[in-house]
């Protein structure tokens, strides 16, 4: 499965933070210290994994493919009889990837979810963007909520977790997790990605192969030009479809914006860190990595990208794509499903996607969105607060799901024969973050639209064998957590301005050196340990 790395999101604020609750610096032990909390992890053992089998995909997927599905489950089964909750409020904090959701009082969504749950689910929430700093806020004031959603990339995560939040070593290592039915069915790879402190301290939200991003594009304005196979042989045949594509007069172009991760993967640049005989390399470090930026150069320079793309929001590029102002877009699968949500262009939208040529390597997405951690002094038992994210884990099929998804039918969705098609009241209440407290590994399907998974399904069955994984997933450096967004800015600013050529290509390699010298000799070599600590080296 995915590997992942602990990069951007929160910066020092949180940290900084976390050293006010607990009092002391964190992570500030020794290296033997760090070399027994890696053994200790080493050493848990992780949840059973359990298979759902009650629902059966039209569309079989692996461990690594998605399952799809054509239609939604007639009947679907109902599968937890009892309500999860204690009958108190349960506080819960996340992110919100759209617009703000109508508040309880006025939610009949979220007021369904409170009886269904048996408790008020008690839901502060942030936009993606001011999500850090809230989070940064409430852990500086010692104001955390029975359920917190804890990005992967979280700064000084162990000690923040170990001083704060609830061990569910007990309740969830090995046969234990099978209480929790639907948590049982989260692969055991996502929850490496929740062990620190040689415990388990969180439940993971997985993505797996839905955060695997490469290029979209409008299938129906390539077939108006008599485009049926777009992919490219080459980034020549790429920069000539491109071109083919773009008519800048008639506000028309290519791309949203620069593709720089495509043209990574097409040179087979590695995904994050790469990992040969112990030695850890980063793509920034890759020899072709100035080949990649001398090709965003020339998309640029050529007109093919929209001309505000280095100013524009993602909100503002995914309305180019469904205005049909851009054909391409660079995303993932679960932004496939959401241009179809978000459809303005009528019965035409069509939307597919490209694969990378044969002699590039797709990279694997990340595994996880966030993981989910409980406060160590919440008035809920563990039992309740695990029982609620069982409840939220429900998988695709289920009656559950579909009404954590969905909602009620009549105001939230329609019925297109056995498939929920979203009202926009539903659109609008149903997005208060309940994917966030737990979830099951997505399942590819669209409502009355099953070409969609079809699609999906075809180019994951391509991918799957070719994926490239970060070398980083499930292991911990200090210097990643403390130093890499504020780097990982500096870099990408740095490949901005010479695809504008605002700077040479050249400009690059003396940027890496810097980029090592300020901290990734240290993150590698952080990685490199962390890794002989794990394998017991």
């Amino acid at each position: 499965m995915q590997r992942l790395s602990r990069r951007t999101l929160l910066g020092g604020g949180l940290a900084a933070a976390a050293v006010a609750v607990t009092g002391t610096p964190l992570l500030s032990g020794c290296a033997s210290d760090k070399k027994n909390q890696a053994a200790a992890n080493l050493a848990v053992k992780l949840p059973t994994y359990v298979r759902f089998t009650g629902v059966t995909p039209d569309l079989p997927g692996t461990d690594v493919v998605l399952d799809g599905f054509l239609k939604y489950p007639a009947n679907p089964l109902k599968a937890i009889t009892e309500k999860p909750g204690d009958g108190q409020p349960i506080s819960f904090m996340t992110n919100i990837p759209g617009a703000i959701p109508p508040a309880a009082d006025s939610n009949q969504f979220w007021q369904a979810v409170n009886e269904r749950l048996g408790s008020e689910l008690q839901i502060s929430m942030a936009s993606n963007d001011e999500y850090p700093n809230k989070l940064a806020t409430r852990v500086a004031g010692g104001d955390l909520p029975d359920i917190i959603n804890l990005p992967p990339t979280t700064p000084q995560i162990p000690a923040l977790l170990k001083a704060k939040c609830l061990d569910l070593t007990d309740q969830l290592s090995g046969d234990a997790v099978k209480k929790y039915p639907f948590l049982a069915n989260i692969p055991t790879e996502y929850w490496k990605g929740c062990v620190y402190n040689g415990g388990i301290y969180a439940v993971p939200v997985p993505r797996g192969m839905s955060r695997t991003t490469l290029p979209l594009y409008r299938e129906d304005l390539l077939a108006a030009k008599g485009i049926k196979d777009p992919a490219p042989k080459d980034f020549e045949e790429f920069l000539d479809l491109a071109k083919e594509l773009t008519a800048a007069k008639q506000n028309r172009w290519a791309w949203t914006r620069p593709p720089i991760s495509y043209l990574r993967q097409l040179l087979g640049i590695p995904n994050q860190w790469k990992e040969e005989g112990g030695k850890f390399t980063s793509f920034y470090e890759a020899e072709q990595g100035a080949d990649a930026l001398e090709a965003g150069r020339k998309m640029v320079a050529a007109g093919v990208i929209n001309p505000d793309s280095f100013s524009a929001q993602a909100s503002q590029r995914k309305q180019w794509f469904n205005g049909g102002i851009a054909a391409f877009d660079i995303d993932s699968f679960v932004a496939w499903n959401q241009y179809y949500a978000d459809n303005t262009a009528g019965d035409a939208f069509s939307v597919n996607m490209l694969d990378v040529p044969s002699q590039g390597r797709p990279w694997m997405g990340a595994a996880l969105n966030n993981i989910t951690a409980f406060r160590k002094d919440s008035k809920h038992s563990v039992e309740t607060l695990l029982k609620v994210a069982n409840w939220m884990a429900a998988p695709f099929g289920t009656e559950e799901y579909l009404f954590r998804k969905y909602g009620v039918a009549g105001r939230h969705y329609a019925l297109q024969g056995t498939d929920p098609v979203p009202t926009k009241t539903g659109v609008v209440e149903t997005g208060i973050g309940l994917q966030y407290v737990a979830d099951s590994t997505l399942a590819l399907y669209m409502a009355g639209k099953p070409d969609v998974p079809r699609k999906q399904h075809a180019i994951q069955e391509k991918l799957a064998s070719r994926l490239v994984y970060d070398a980083s997933y499930g292991l911990y450096s200090e210097t990643v957590s403390k130093d890499g967004p504020r780097l990982v800015k500096v870099m990408t600013d740095v490949e901005n301005q010479i695809m504008q050529g605002k700077k040479p290509v050249s400009e690059w390699a003396s940027a890496v050196k810097d980029w090592l010298s300020q901290g990734g000799e240290k993150m590698r070599g952080e990685l490199q340990q962390a890794y002989a600590d794990a394998a017991g080296r």
